[in-house]
């Protein structure tokens, strides 16, 4: 062989292993870079997208003020769940889905949103065509879902408690659920009879049918629990403090029984 084509195919066979090198190198430092640069949030069922921003702006992605200006603002409606909720700060209540999340550093708080609302498509695929079949309101299932998430202590009651929702509905009942009391005047250990007077389109005890909007943005466990609830008759139910499960009773003698010997 020409001593000159073997040279020449030596230094090729150098710049190919070179370039080889040079790309996995490159690939590994891409590799490395991505992962120093990633932030791991995770957002608990039953935050509000107020308490989402708190969370983010600990985490070091984005302000409280940043995130919150991007939700009550947000005008993208390229997804079948917000085709018809009002256009309002309260669009995105309910839809921020809690989950661990991978953002990477700089993110935005328009892409954050973008990842939550996708993760919340995602996991309604399952529910999707119940949901549409059935002609249900998309929006007021994720208003009753967010009700059972803040009611619910144990995963056993999500179901009965959603059917409560329901009955209480149908029997055009003030549904009367303390969390939306909770909602307005902020976390307290005991509610009392001024609290529940307080005047708010939110405010169960007072008005009948479903808040507004959502009080909270739901797990999937609540939001099966929405769109398929237990067939009771139970109207009332009251916690068992030494269980963190609900008794649920028909009658209002029941209930009243049930609250004697449950609430101290």
């Amino acid at each position: 062989m020409n001593l000159k084509i073997m040279k020449f195919r030596m230094k090729f066979l150098v710049l190919i292993v070179f370039i080889i090198a040079a790309f996995g190198i490159l690939n590994v430092g891409n590799i490395l870079y991505k992962k120093t640069n990633v932030v791991k949030v995770t957002v608990p069922e039953g935050y509000t997208y107020k308490e989402v921003g708190k969370t983010l702006q600990k985490s070091g992605l984005v302000t409280q003020e940043a995130f919150i200006k991007e939700v009550e603002n947000w005008s993208d409606n390229n997804y079948w769940f917000l085709k018809d909720v009002p256009n309002d700060k309260h669009k995105l209540d309910g839809f921020l889905f809690p989950a661990t999340y991978s953002f990477q550093k700089g993110a935005t708080s328009k892409e954050i949103i973008k990842k939550m609302l996708n993760t919340f498509e995602f996991n309604m695929k399952s529910n999707k065509d119940y949901i549409t079949e059935n002609k249900l309101n998309i929006r007021n299932v994720v208003i009753e879902a967010s009700l059972v998430e803040k009611e619910a202590g144990k995963d056993v009651d999500r179901t009965k408690i959603a059917s409560v929702i329901k009955n209480r509905l149908k029997k055009k009942m003030p549904l009367q659920i303390d969390a939306t009391i909770i909602y307005i005047v902020g976390d307290k250990k005991k509610l009392y009879n001024k609290d529940l007077a307080v005047k708010s389109p939110y405010n169960t005890y007072l008005n009948k049918g479903l808040p507004p909007s959502p009080i909270c943005n739901p797990g999937i466990k609540s939001i099966n629990a929405a769109v398929h609830p237990e067939k009771t008759n139970y109207i009332f139910y009251v916690l068992n403090n030494k269980t963190d499960e609900h008794v649920f009773s028909i009658t209002y003698a029941e209930h009243i029984k049930n609250v004697a010997k449950y609430i101290k």
